[in-house]
């Protein structure tokens, strides 16, 4: 977003609490819609809130969806994609971060030690490292001050998405 590219309504960057669904039970959900099985694949990762109806919507592409652990916020998805969220009674589909990590360490670039950086926290500020299913290396994960610059971005309401 620049000063001359604006935010669509509701011209605020939203937030929701979603929980993480099967894929199974999220490939269910979908075929009874679509007819098609096996949208969901082993690379993505299902989340909702049946009772609040929270879904991503047109634009919300590549947010992140985070998930509270010890100490840290973790990214754990990017929004992909979903159903029609002016009716959100299905799953947004996110990738599945933790599916891509062995190739993210292979092609990211080296970035300093944010210790080193002046007006960085404290080196104990740091949480464990955390190895990723399938993986057998450990990753370290964003320090909480990084990642919380994400939550803003997480959902868009379902009742002021647009056509």
């Amino acid at each position: 977003l620049t000063f001359t590219v604006r935010l669509l309504p509701p011209f605020s960057l939203q937030e929701a609490e979603v929980g993480l669904i099967t894929n199974e039970l999220c490939n269910l959900l979908f075929v009874q819609r679509t007819g098609r099985d096996h949208l969901v694949q082993e690379e993505m990762l299902c989340v909702g809130n049946f009772s609040t109806g929270n879904s991503i919507c047109e634009g919300d592409s590549g947010g992140p969806l985070v998930c509270l652990q010890p100490g840290a916020w973790v990214l754990v998805g990017l929004a992909s994609w979903g159903l029609d969220c002016r009716h959100p009674t299905f799953p947004s589909v996110f990738t599945r971060v933790t599916y891509f990590t062995d190739w993210i360490s292979t092609i990211k670039r080296p970035t300093p030690v944010l210790d080193s950086l002046p007006g960085s926290p404290p080196g104990d500020f740091l949480p464990p490292p955390l190895t990723a299913t399938g993986s057998r290396k450990t990753h370290s994960v964003p320090r909480p001050a990084q990642t919380c610059l994400l939550l803003p971005f997480m959902l868009q309401a379902p009742q002021q998405a647009g056509g």
